[in-house]
């Protein structure tokens, strides 16, 4: 979409809370060149990545003027679905704002996480993870794992429609761990393309298919 990102960046997902504000200073402030942290909504350390970059931002700006920082964050499959989509980003949003006093300094990076919840995958619990949702969440819209086929294709439309908004600091919109056909039919009805893909590639296990997508429609890859 004509805008930079830094290439190589700092996943934090994983990582014990405790852990995660320091490291993203540490990262940040090392001079190794991270100005990219990765994430996601399921990984509930979004305000904990904002402290992180409030401690490092006088330093980042010292050693780096006007180098801002960059977020990738997603969308959960329990979020899938327009209204549920919209409230799952504002959340993310307030989240990695919330502690930073130059909120221009950050640039955020929406993917949806999953094209949704496949019961075919040993961890995922889909009607477990419904039923444990706050009341709030389900009361924004139906459950996905219901409507498997169409869920996130009304995600990718509240994706778009807040990526169109300018008051909302949202750099960029993509796809994580959809199948070739999810993002052919994607493609079929979007009035944005996914300008980022993330997914896991080894010499050994590659989807030649997907990659000969995304080059076509220029999606970098992640």
């Amino acid at each position: 979409n004509g805008r930079n990102m830094p290439l190589v960046g700092f996943g934090v997902g994983n990582l014990h809370h405790d852990r995660v504000a320091p490291v993203v200073q540490t990262a940040l402030t090392s001079g190794e060149g991270y100005f990219l942290i990765d994430t996601a909504k399921a990984s509930q350390n979004e305000e904990l990545i904002s402290g992180g970059i409030a401690e490092s931002l006088d330093i980042v700006n010292t050693q780096h003027p006007h180098t801002p920082v960059h977020v990738v964050t997603k969308v959960w499959y329990t979020h899938l679905g327009y209204e549920r989509t919209r409230l799952s980003v504002q959340e993310s949003i307030d989240a990695l704002l919330s502690k930073v006093k130059t909120p221009e300094a950050i640039r955020i990076h929406f993917l949806l996480h999953w094209p949704r919840c496949d019961e075919s995958i040993e961890w995922m619990n889909c009607e477990e993870e419904e039923e444990n949702l706050p009341q709030h969440i389900k009361d924004a819209g139906p459950a996905p794992h219901l409507d498997r086929d169409n869920a996130w294709k009304g995600s990718w439309k509240a994706l778009e429609d807040m990526y169109d908004d300018e008051s909302l600091p949202i750099q960029s919109i993509g796809v994580s761990n959809f199948y070739a056909e999810d993002l052919n039919e994607l493609l079929d009805f979007c009035r944005h393309k996914p300008y980022l893909y993330q997914g896991n590639v080894w010499i050994l296990l590659n989807d030649i298919n997907l990659m000969r997508i995304l080059d076509e429609n220029n999606i970098l890859f992640q």
